[in-house]
């Protein structure tokens, strides 16, 4: 973790108490907490990742400018936690997928709450039906084809342009998405899971394509994050400087892009 002083310049700075983005970083900890203990109850592996394991390791908590939430598993503890979550609202939570909401944009979930309603950086959440703080939750196949995935990501986003967009014909829509759910996603699907080894990604139409390893993933630790312990990458060093590079120092903030633009507590 990085100098205490430090620590507390940034938290003074960026997201004081009281703050709207602390009040934010509070409510999506809360969600965090409720999909840990749904984790642990049903046997399930997850651990913080991306800017969430760094905001763990470097700040005991969030990143003091962050204002998301991101969680990985892999792709057969996602199955069950899509199951176990359900497709209706409980305990005042929703799991946010395709299965529940057709207008859904994303190839991973999102647990949100009640509590809240956030606007995200550009248009694609102004068609959805559930709008609260959410932890992102991101599964992970086995992957042997960064091509496949190069090709996947940019043929998903144009279906779902060709899905939300009126002004095209019925029948070019209905062919162009059958080709690329029945033919080009199995295709490509079938040729990235094909003797991965160790490597694993997030599921095919997914921008992300920087790979994760097994070994570096698996067993997890936990490790302090704000005034809980959550899961963490077993050999997280390695997780992390494959994402970061040398992550312990400091990023330019002037080129910080937020991913919220907007945020409305209800309660």
């Amino acid at each position: 973790m990085i100098d205490s002083k430090l620590q507390a310049e940034l938290r003074a700075k960026f997201n004081p108490d009281g703050s709207e983005l602390r009040e934010l970083q509070l409510r999506m900890l809360d969600i965090l907490k409720y999909i840990d203990g749904v984790c642990k109850e049903h046997n399930i592996t997850y651990w913080l990742s991306s800017g969430t394991c760094l905001g763990a390791v470097r700040h005991g908590g969030f990143i003091p400018w962050d204002d998301d939430v991101d969680i990985e598993m892999l792709e057969e503890d996602y199955v069950k936690f899509v199951a176990i979550m359900g497709l209706e609202p409980s305990n005042g939570y929703v799991l946010q997928t395709h299965l529940n909401e057709p207008t859904y944009i994303y190839t991973f979930g999102k647990v949100r709450d009640f509590r809240t309603i956030m606007k995200e950086g550009g248009d694609f959440d102004n068609n959805f039906k559930y709008k609260g703080a959410f932890v992102d939750v991101f599964h992970l196949e086995p992957s042997r084809s960064l091509l496949a995935h190069k090709i996947m990501a940019p043929l998903h986003w144009r279906a779902i342009n060709y899905k939300q967009d009126k002004r095209l014909n019925i029948r070019i829509k209905c062919g162009f998405l059958r080709c690329i759910e029945r033919i080009v996603g199995p295709l490509l699907h079938k040729v990235d899971v094909s003797f991965p080894g160790n490597q694993l990604r997030q599921s095919l139409g997914s921008h992300f394509k920087i790979p994760r390893y097994r070994n570096e993933l698996l067993p997890v630790t936990c490790m302090p994050f704000e005034d809980t312990v959550l899961p963490v990458p077993g050999n997280y060093d390695k997780y992390l400087t494959r994402l970061y590079g040398d992550y312990m120092r400091m990023p330019n903030l002037q080129n910080h892009i937020p991913h919220t633009s907007a945020v409305q507590f209800l309660e």
